[in-house]
């Protein structure tokens, strides 16, 4: 077994965040900033949001995911005028958020496969808690993972080293057994998130590259780079056993 554990994050890397994003910025625009051209709103929503999210977990910054959820409507309210309270705004985009949560293509059938080959997986995520126990509920993810880990419950974010380490210590209580950290992948699409948070924790890690990032851009070790988690069994040595296991599946989607 290449891995013993395999840590995911879990959004744009295990579900459609993207997807989930899109219709929950149509919703709240709808509600509250229709008076603006909507391509001016979007532009401004994702300015402000990039820039407070590279702010969570740093060391230079105290920046919870929480305080992201509210700052990023407050700034944006700001910029466009808008009276309605953020929490009103936050409340109604975070529905949106897990309402619309669904798996990346082929991405459940791939962790079904890594959960029967005896793999021990994990979730750390940098969210808030309501919506991303929604999600995990929604999903049934608690059928294959053995620990959730949520920035936002814990009190610490992804780079955090210490965030990596809860996970550990939830993994090892719960198998009786010890993990060493040789045997431990991180898998996720966030190198400032993900990326640094393996290598200041000494593990594996896996890019998944949905966004076409150039090697010029990749400042940290980096194991595999992949564009989808649906081809992480074949590339850490399961490529006949996958392959043999899509087919006999119920899954008709196509690997892509």
């Amino acid at each position: 077994m290449a891995y013993q554990v395999i840590l995911f994050d879990l959004d744009d890397t295990l579900i459609d965040f993207a997807y989930s994003q899109r219709m929950g910025l149509m919703d709240i625009y709808k509600q509250f900033y229709s008076t603006v051209e909507y391509t001016l709103f979007e532009r401004l929503y994702k300015e402000i949001n990039a820039c407070l999210w590279s702010k969570v977990g740093t060391k230079e910054h105290a920046l919870m995911p929480s305080d992201v959820r509210l700052l990023r409507f407050v700034q944006l309210n700001q910029k466009l005028s808008c009276t309605t309270p953020p929490e009103v705004i936050a409340d109604a985009y975070d529905i949106n958020l897990y309402v619309h949560a669904h798996w990346l293509p082929n991405v459940r059938t791939a962790i079904e496969f890594l959960h029967q080959k005896g793999h021990i997986l994990g979730i750390i995520t940098n969210g808030f808690v309501e919506v991303q126990g929604e999600k995990r509920q929604r999903l049934q993810l608690k059928n294959w993972f053995d620990c959730y880990i949520v920035s936002d419950e814990v009190g610490v974010a992804k780079p955090n080293v210490e965030i990596f380490n809860i996970a550990l210590q939830e993994i090892t209580s719960k198998r009786k057994q010890v993990i060493e950290k040789q045997s431990m992948l991180m898998v996720g699409d966030s190198i400032i998130s993900d990326g640094y948070g393996a290598k200041n924790f000494g593990i594996d890690y896996c890019l998944i590259n949905n966004r076409t990032l150039t090697n010029d851009s990749l400042e940290t070790p980096i194991k595999y780079t992949l564009r989808s988690v649906a081809h992480l069994p074949a590339i850490i040595g399961y490529e006949t056993e996958y392959m043999d296991f899509l087919k006999s599946s119920m899954n008709t989607e196509v690997l892509i």
